[in-house]
């Protein structure tokens, strides 16, 4: 992980092409995004985050290519983004009635070591509460 703060990392050919043997990867600008957003709203009149939107844009590409069929899911509301997906469709989304208060509750944090048996502690804590 420190190797990406400076830019990045190597990995070797062959552990490459064992990883694309399986999966996938693709990316999308800022303004794809926001492309992607408008049009699924166009098309379906669904708004969508710009983390599906961006799922959704890779998906097509792939599908594309590949001719075998994707499924997309959402990744967050839309509401959780209202400034990018009101840019980008011009719909402004309001989070849900069971939602509507979660700006003003208070943020919670709790901070693990990286230790297997202490994230296994934490979340059966969180369990109970």
């Amino acid at each position: 992980m420190d190797s990406l703060k400076s830019g990045g990392f190597s990995i070797s050919r062959k552990a490459l092409s064992r990883i694309q043997e399986t999966f996938g990867s693709g990316r999308c600008s800022e303004a794809e995004t926001c492309s992607a957003i408008r049009s699924v709203y166009e098309e379906t009149g669904e708004v969508v985050c710009p983390h599906t939107a961006v799922g959704i844009k890779v998906a097509k590409e792939f599908e594309r290519k590949s001719g075998v069929p994707v499924v997309a899911l959402a990744t967050a509301h839309p509401a959780k983004f209202p400034d990018a997906v009101e840019q980008a469709s011009g719909v402004h989304v309001e989070l849900p009635k069971r939602m509507a208060d979660i700006r003003e509750k208070p943020e919670r944090i709790r901070r693990a070591a990286n230790d297997l048996e202490e994230l296994k502690s934490v979340i059966r804590e969180g369990r109970s509460t």
